[in-house]
């Protein structure tokens, strides 16, 4: 890591823990690059009370001062907006009879010292399959216009603005990785789910154990593509602290290990301890050791990815590369193969007409060929955003065999 993102990490720290930072490590940092690398993270409205405890001399220049209050004063206004238009969503599923469990955003919140700086874009909520037709009939007498439509989630904007992702199953099954071993109905049994307060209201939430499986999932899911960012670790570290006395850790690290993940999330709880003074409790209890290499590089990983892996362009390039080569050793042939010729349930938009019409998956390859080759051909920075995006797969591939998220064989 570089002084500013060493940085990066130690406010998030002292943000979480309500103290000053140390002005030794503020004196090498780059303030303009820090604050777009907290904005790419989400984080930048979190870091400004411990920049404030800083001797003005130490703080950032008056205009990105300026700049980074304005972002935080906008932010706190609007996640205010935001939880209140979902909880009148939810009461309206509550009046229709259909339970619609919350997942992470409004769940988390209240995890953080200031809930209303850990941000939240859009709202998840799960429902029974044999509801989902219940569930969109409430969307729609909502407001809500439906504008995306994949395999058990479909997505809506909100006449104010929230975007909903409304799903009948957490996570697409796959033939490889640890998606193939995820058996939803046994892990993630709706009846668990509990009516308890959250942020700004109360919603139907998962307990502690199940929770803490399904973030860790989730992050898995997003680490095998282009990564997730430190929001979600901190989430995870947070709520792993907050429940260390609420939950089975021996049986949660057995279900983790089950699915393969158990290495993985060692090493997400070690970042905890090394750099965001999680506090040694009953969450270690039945966790295998983290490897130090594997938590160092996950870190970098982080970092480097922003929220979901979009922070820079090779990233999103080197997405398609790992996902479709990270379960094969033929690092040649798999990946060329894998990256010209996707599966249909992989595929993102513009080419999702190919998953919801699955003859279609030629048309969708060839679009796919001819728009990365029109983009290929209009210059030079294009050509080395593919080449550095090859260069970031191939560094992940070998993180995710480290952190055990790579089987190298189909399961």
């Amino acid at each position: 890591m570089n002084p500013t993102e060493r940085f990066l990490t130690h406010l998030l720290d002292c943000a979480l823990r309500g103290r000053a930072p140390d002005g030794a490590l503020a004196g090498q940092v780059d303030w303009p690059a820090l604050f777009t690398l907290a904005q790419a993270h989400k984080v930048d409205a979190m870091l400004l009370d411990p920049i404030c405890l800083l001797p003005d001399t130490l703080r950032p220049p008056a205009n990105v001062l300026a700049a980074w209050q304005e972002n935080a004063m906008l932010t706190v206004m609007g996640q205010v907006f935001i939880v209140e238009q979902l909880h009148a969503l939810l009461g309206a599923f509550e009046a229709a009879g259909v339970k619609a469990v919350a997942l992470k955003g409004v769940a988390l919140k209240m995890l953080y010292p200031q809930p209303d700086l850990r941000t939240m874009s859009d709202a998840d909520l799960l429902v029974a399959e044999a509801s989902f037709e219940a569930a969109n009939s409430v969307m729609i007498s909502q407001g809500y216009a439906l504008v995306e439509r994949e395999p058990a989630v479909n997505v809506y904007q909100g006449p104010d603005g929230l975007r909903v992702e409304l799903h009948s199953r957490l996570f697409d099954k796959t033939a490889y990785g640890f998606l193939s071993r995820l058996d939803e109905a046994s892990l993630f049994p709706l009846s668990l789910a509990e009516r308890v307060p959250v942020h700004g209201g109360e919603a139907w939430v998962f307990p502690p154990k199940e929770h803490a499986l399904f973030m860790l999932c989730h992050m898995a899911k997003h680490m095998i593509t282009t990564g997730f960012g430190l929001r979600q670790t901190l989430d995870f570290m947070l709520f792993a602290e907050a429940n260390a006395n609420l939950m089975d850790w021996p049986a949660f690290w057995q279900a983790a290990a089950g699915l393969g993940l158990a290495p993985f999330a060692a090493a997400l709880l070690a970042l905890g301890v090394t750099y965001f003074s999680l506090p040694a409790g009953p969450w270690a209890n039945g966790a295998p050791d983290a490897s130090p290499d594997a938590a160092q590089g996950l870190l970098e990983d982080l970092i480097d990815a922003g929220v979901f892996g979009n922070r820079t362009e090779e990233r999103r390039r080197s997405a398609a590369v790992v996902y479709r080569a990270y379960d094969t050793d033929d690092a040649d042939t798999g990946r060329v193969r894998r990256a010209l010729f996707p599966s249909a349930s992989s595929l993102k938009a513009p080419y999702l007409y190919a998953r919801r019409h699955p003859a279609l998956l030629p048309v969708a390859w060839l679009h796919r060929l001819a728009r990365y080759g029109w983009e290929l051909l209009t210059g030079k920075a294009r050509r080395k955003d593919a080449a550095a995006g090859m260069q970031i797969a191939d560094a992940r591939l070998i993180l995710l065999k480290q952190l055990g998220l790579r089987d190298d064989q189909p399961s």
